[in-house]
């Protein structure tokens, strides 16, 4: 008779872990899954903010360079001073003994 109890008991129990263990299963999975979308949200608000970074410097760049490139062709004679007097100092600073 007490073993029949036990049985019982423990019959209970189980049925109780197995009941908790597919709760605790479903709780898991659906916070992951919620985890896992917002990672990858974030990650693809990282990535389109990353090229679009990318885009704007290389369009920017490409301006500054084609503005250089029109103001060395109009006028190029301080820009050829320039390096001249660039030139000099770093052949100066070169030269210099180490006395």
């Amino acid at each position: 008779m007490e073993d029949k109890r036990i049985a019982e008991a423990l019959e209970l129990l189980n049925e109780a872990a197995k009941d908790k263990k597919t709760e605790l299963e479903h709780l898991i999975s659906h916070k992951f899954g919620d985890l896992k979308s917002l990672v990858e949200g974030v990650t693809g608000k990282v990535q389109r903010g990353t090229v679009d970074a990318y885009q704007h410097s290389k369009e920017k760049l490409e301006d500054v360079l084609s503005e250089v490139d029109k103001s060395v062709h109009k006028n190029p004679w301080p820009y050829i001073g320039g390096a001249a007097v660039v030139a000099l100092l770093f052949g100066y600073l070169l030269g210099r003994s180490k006395k």
